[in-house]
């Protein structure tokens, strides 16, 4: 009898840290590093570079979320700038996002397995600065700045495993989609004057992949 107790008390001890290891937890919040590599137009002249994220999502149930994330990618400049030698460039691309999303999760052979898809829709702050040296005629320092406000699209694809009851590791391929860049900006140099900008390139096409950890209660 005292042996059928141990054992009814063990069994419930251990049902109970089941239950408790996978109980479902509504909020996610976290952040990832990416590798970001520019296609098309825009990476003819943009290099690979690191993309940060940080965000957080809800879990509507089972399997829709929706969520919101903060981002900033930082690019920088491919040989399309060595071209004149006799112009030295430093070049830096920028890109910051505001962005809402929802997802949808699939159901997998292992719990702690979440497949996942969503789509998310933004602001994104593009800014660019180059600064140069002209060494004909002389050495002239100088700097050119193209700042846009434009909204884009971020489809994603990736998987997250559950590590603990409220661990949870991430990876996934994203692509960020920002359309719609005109042919020219009208900027105005650090002497007061107006210039015109062409940006070769109407769109920026970034795919990347990212992996993060986030906290899930």
């Amino acid at each position: 009898m005292k042996r059928l107790l141990i054992a009814l008390i063990a069994i419930v001890f251990s049902l109970e840290s089941y239950s408790q290891y996978y109980k479902d937890q509504k909020f996610i919040l976290g952040g990832s590093l990416g590798y970001a590599y520019p296609i098309g137009n825009f990476g003819d002249q943009a290099k690979a570079g690191l993309a940060f994220h940080l965000g957080g999502q809800m879990m509507l149930n089972k399997q829709i979320l929706i969520g919101a994330e903060l981002g900033y990618t930082h690019l920088g400049q491919d040989d399309f700038w060595i071209g004149n030698q006799s112009v030295t460039h430093n070049v830096d691309y920028n890109i910051a996002s505001a962005i809402l999303k929802g997802g949808f999760i699939f159901n997998a052979w292992d719990r702690d397995f979440k497949p996942y898809a969503s789509i998310g829709f933004g602001y994104f702050l593009y800014h660019f600065e180059d600064n140069f040296i002209s060494s004909s005629g002389g050495s002239v320092s100088q700097k050119r700045k193209v700042t846009e406000n434009k909204v884009g699209l971020v489809p994603n694809v990736g998987f997250m495993y559950y590590l603990s009851d409220n661990w949870a590791f991430d990876m996934n391929l994203r692509y960020t989609f920002i359309p719609n860049f005109p042919d020219s900006i009208t900027e105005q140099s650090e002497n007061g004057e107006n210039y015109q900008y062409y940006l070769g390139f109407n769109k920026i096409s970034l795919p990347e992949l990212s992996i993060g950890f986030y906290y899930r209660f």
